[in-house]
């Protein structure tokens, strides 16, 4: 069984366009869907009860961030295989075709996640099948991206992908949290697959908290030289990381 995940906070249309999406796959396989609040007020938390598309609603009595969000709703996920996706994503109808593409791969062990969209891409990848490659570890032709290997865009992968990882750092930050984890899977060597295009799409309706505190639209003069440092700031980050200590030394925990 797959679970399909979605990550909700105080976006009831958001997620019913998500929703929407997710039935519009027309998924043969055995699955459920599986939404996880993070503390949304109460008003919108009843409106999003009242969807029958939901076979399992888990919420947090307050807002605790993504992080802590998305532990909760993946230890509510019951199938060997996990679909995430934030509300603020629409899953594209294509996507049915190469699922069982993604799932044979994980099986086999070839890749451990598969990406279904990025806001970026890798200049140097390894093909895995028809659909399918895999982002090397390290390549010099992906240096600014080499650290960008996990997102929090919409990605498929296993239970056991968190048993062996371990979960999200709880109470940071969205940022810190995202590159706290990228940074693990890299120094743990996790093997991590991306389609050959992009499987879901950003809902136009909606602006994520990611899209309102990138700097790099801040930065457009300087974006090269912007993107060079903080390529070089984030592979110090994997070189000094610790996988006892799970914490970054050169970016501040801004969680309130």
């Amino acid at each position: 069984m797959i679970s399909i995940l979605i990550t909700h906070y105080n976006r009831p249309e958001a997620l019913r366009n998500c929703l929407e999406a997710i039935i519009n796959l027309n998924l043969s396989l055995e699955h459920e869907i599986v939404v996880s609040d993070d503390g949304s007020t109460s008003k919108n938390l009843s409106k999003i009860k009242t969807y029958k598309e939901i076979d399992k609603l888990v919420f947090l009595k307050e807002n605790k961030g993504l992080t802590t969000n998305l532990n909760n709703g993946l230890k509510a996920c019951s199938g060997k295989y996990i679909l995430y996706c934030q509300e603020d994503f629409l899953l594209r109808p294509e996507l049915k075709l190469i699922i069982n593409e993604c799932i044979d791969l994980l099986d086999l062990g070839k890749v451990e996640m598969i990406r279904l969209k990025a806001n970026y891409k890798f200049p140097y990848l390894i093909k895995m099948s028809s659909s399918i490659y895999k982002i090397p570890r390290f390549s010099f032709r992906n240096f600014n991206l080499n650290t960008f290997q996990y997102s929090d865009n919409p990605f498929i992968t296993t239970r056991g992908f968190y048993e062996k990882y371990g979960y999200y750092l709880e109470n940071t930050s969205g940022p810190y949290g995202e590159t706290e984890f990228a940074i693990r899977l890299l120094n743990l060597r996790a093997i991590i697959g991306i389609t050959n295009k992009w499987y879901a799409t950003v809902n136009r309706e909606t602006t994520s908290v990611m899209q309102i505190n990138n700097p790099v639209k801040k930065r457009k003069k300087w974006k090269s030289v912007w993107r060079f440092a903080r390529a070089v700031r984030q592979h110090i980050e994997w070189l000094l990381y610790s996988k006892s200590k799970r914490r970054l030394y050169t970016y501040t925990n801004k969680y309130k």
